[in-house]
Order: structure tokens, then sequence, then C-alpha cells
């Protein structure tokens, strides 16, 4: 028998005894492999922290309030079904619904639709905090990538958009290219 009536092993080891060595060798060996490199923890993968900018798109919204968005006030944003708290609106660049029509002459011309007067695509960047890791930007325990769908929400909107583009902050925000934005456009 491998333990006798006397609670030993192979008669010669108390059977608590063992456990505790045991667990002591599995604790030294854990200590081991995480010093070696082998194995990182949570606290090595981070490289660093600091404020990311991230781009949401948002695509045919409805509304009679074309300057909604509003850079320098706050929202509230909700990542995976997650409550992420409130950032900060850096620049928008908004846009009427447009559609292209084929002229007489064979040219493709590009307008804003009429038939869609309320309808405008947005371009948002916010600046939030994050942990920079080697596969990307964690903020609150959620990795912030391009593709990922995101709901804003202020005091008379929600919505949802996908994020189209993330990046760590500088000292000057990046300018969304394209057409101007909302800051110098007129409703």
């Amino acid at each position: 028998m491998l333990i006798d009536q006397s609670g030993k092993l192979f008669g010669k080891i108390n059977i608590v005894d063992f456990g505790g060595l045991a667990l002591g060798l599995l604790v030294v060996v854990g200590v081991l492999v995480t010093q070696s490199g082998l194995y990182r923890t949570s606290g090595q993968v981070i490289k660093g922290e600091g404020d990311i900018h991230y781009t949401v798109y948002i695509r045919n919204l409805k509304t009679l309030q074309p300057q909604l968005f509003q850079p320098g006030k706050k929202l509230s944003i909700t990542i995976r079904n997650q409550p992420r708290g409130q950032v900060e609106i850096v620049d928008v660049k908004q846009t009427p619904k447009r559609s292209t029509y084929m002229l007489p002459s064979g040219v493709l011309k590009t307008l804003a639709d009429p038939a869609d007067p309320y309808g405008y695509d947005y371009l948002i960047t916010l600046k939030d905090h994050a942990l920079f890791s080697e596969d990307g930007f964690v903020t609150t325990g959620i990795k912030v990538k391009v593709g990922l769908g995101i709901e804003v929400e202020g005091h008379d909107y929600r919505v949802s958009g996908a994020i189209v583009d993330v990046r760590e902050a500088s000292d000057k925000p990046a300018a969304i290219t394209g057409s101007q934005s909302s800051s110098t456009q007129t409703p």
C-alpha cells in the first residue's frame, strides 16, 4: 500500500509533511520561472501608460442638430458592452450624407443626398488614458483596437460606431484629414 494506517507514505513519510514540502517546491519553481522570463506576469507585459487618441466613425446618423459633437466636451463611451466612463472629444469631422450621380456627359458627381437631408457621417477623435502593452493599448481592462464597436453617449444622444484609428497621443492632436473639422463648418 502507498499509505499505511498511521498516515505515512511508503511507511516512512508523513502525508501532511509531504504535501507541505510539495507545495513549497511548487512555489519555488514558480518564482524561478517568473524571474527567469519564461513566464511573464501582467506587470511585466505593461510597457508604460499615457494618453491615447482613437477615432470613431459614426455612419448615417439622423439628426436635426449637425453640431451634436463639440471638441473640448466630454461624453461617455461603452466598449464591448462595458461602460468605460467619460472621455474628451478632441476633434470632429462631420459631413452630410452623400450620393453619387452620373451626369449626362458620363461624369460621376458626388453631392449631398437630397433624399436624406438629416443624415450625417461623423469622425470623432477621443482622448483617453491607457496602459501600453506589446500588442496594443488597454483602457480599464479593454484592449482598444481598430474595428471594435463602440457606443458614445451624451445628454441627449446614444449612438453606435466603430473605432477606425488608435494611436498614442502627442502634445498636438493629429487633425482628421479630408474635409474641414466641425469647428469650422456651419450648419
